[in-house]
């Protein structure tokens, strides 16, 4: 069983990879512009197909695109699917 606790010891979390302190910022992974990640989330404020904004602790996330649709939604992280166009960072 130490084994296993000592082979966990080396991973890194892809917040502590970036090397700054990013406190409570939202992480975003993209797949292409296809599929996009976000992390930190507290809640979907606008939902539609072209247009799905996000809030975060920091600021609104908007996706811009066609067919846009939330695959996953969890407490704190929101996968979104579609064409994305564009995004922007509302603080």
């Amino acid at each position: 069983m130490q084994k296993n606790k000592n082979k966990d010891k080396g991973k890194v979390s892809p917040r502590q990879s970036v090397g700054l302190d990013m406190g409570s910022a939202p992480l975003i992974e993209m797949l292409g512009n296809r599929r996009i990640t976000l992390e930190g989330s507290t809640g979907i404020l606008l939902y539609e197909s072209d247009n799905i904004k996000i809030n975060t602790n920091k600021m609104v996330v908007s996706f811009f695109g066609r067919g846009l649709c939330v695959r996953c939604i969890s407490s704190s992280c929101v996968e979104i699917e579609g064409f994305v166009g564009k995004i922007e960072f509302l603080t």
